[in-house]
């Protein structure tokens, strides 16, 4: 397994927007010290909304993945440096390219480049598009993209975008382009079709295990058809808190918890199945959690949520340094996957 630290950035009303950015740009700096893999940066826009008892927060502060990517770049050294994801739809797809070309060079080719249609529709409102053509966006956003990192003198007509014959500079270090991972959260036939036949990878946000088992079959046997046999990224979102005990992780990180879900509650319905599916605990029952999430789904990278409902800095930090030293060594091999009949009866 792989494991890499996730960044929504929510500005909650304790912290100011600078403290914000600080703080995650401490737990980026000590993730790479410590050893993990990734780190993931979300995009979100207009989120100055209610939280829990129409208190003002901020949902997630990170309107310019790249812009956050280029700073992460400056404090690490080796972690891949990931979108989850950029909003393909919302932006002229060359401003998109330039800023993506832009970060892998800074880092040192260090972009993994994820994309996505995006889900709330304030914030297709807020830059006066119809977010019922979002998915015809995203899949000409992405050709195009695509099209100026590989080829000089692109041009394109296309139903959203028309480009004159043009040479993007500059281009990303990572050649023919970093690579590219699409989000689908609901595992559909075609989106995973979509993803195999132009060999992307595909990240997953939050979902049950069911869900998960699911797609993931789905995936195997659409890479199969396509002459496929190789083994495969399979990527989802966890909210990870580890402590010395189970009861010394309620007694620290529960309120956090709650904060999380009530606020969740005030955006989609959201249920104690969520709650469940954490790895919030101790070390060894954070070590089964994540086992039986690899072998009940096929999961072999972890994407963990680490920092949230407004949890202190140095909270946030002890839970990282746990969790890499305690659990993660014990899940890098692989997991076996158990048989579809337990997923399902779950």
């Amino acid at each position: 397994m792989k494991f890499g630290t996730f960044h929504l950035m929510e500005g909650p009303f304790t912290k100011t927007e600078a403290q914000v950015y600080e703080e995650h740009l401490e737990q980026m700096a000590l993730a790479d010290e410590l050893g993990m893999d990734w780190m993931w940066l979300t995009e979100h826009h207009f989120s100055s909304v209610p939280y829990v008892d129409n208190v003002p927060g901020e949902y997630g502060l990170c309107a310019s993945p790249f812009s956050m990517a280029c700073a992460a770049a400056s404090v690490t050294k080796n972690l891949r440096i990931g979108t989850a994801i950029k909003i393909l739809p919302l932006e002229h797809p060359l401003r998109t390219a330039e800023d993506a070309a832009m970060a892998d060079i800074i880092s040192g080719g260090r972009i993994d480049f994820g994309v996505g249609l995006g889900y709330r529709k304030y914030e297709f409102d807020g830059f006066k598009i119809d977010p019922d053509e979002k998915l015809e966006r995203f899949k000409e956003a992405l050709e195009i993209v695509l099209g100026v990192w590989t080829t000089d003198e692109y041009e394109h007509r296309g139903k959203f975008w028309d480009i004159p014959r043009l040479t993007l500079v500059p281009k990303p270090v990572q050649k023919p382009h970093p690579p590219v991972w699409v989000a689908t959260r609901l595992g559909t036939k075609e989106a995973i079709d979509f993803i195999v036949a132009n060999n992307y990878r595909m990240l997953s946000a939050w979902a049950p295990r069911p869900e998960l088992r699911s797609t993931f079959e789905l995936l195997t046997e659409s890479r199969a058809d396509n002459g496929m046999t190789d083994a495969f990224d399979f990527t989802c979102l966890r909210h990870v808190f580890v402590a010395e005990s189970d009861a010394e992780a309620k007694r620290l990180g529960g309120e956090f918890i709650d904060y999380y879900m009530n606020s969740t509650a005030l955006f989609r319905p959201i249920g104690d199945h969520e709650r469940d599916e954490m790895v919030f605990g101790g070390v060894d029952t954070c070590i089964e959690k994540i086992r039986s999430l690899g072998a009940e789904t096929g999961v072999n990278n972890l994407i963990c949520w680490m920092n949230f409902g407004g949890m202190p800095q140095d909270m946030v930090k002890r839970s990282m340094t746990l969790f890499v030293n305690e659990v993660m060594p014990n899940l890098r091999g692989d997991i076996p996957l158990t048989d579809l009949p337990s997923v399902a009866a779950e």
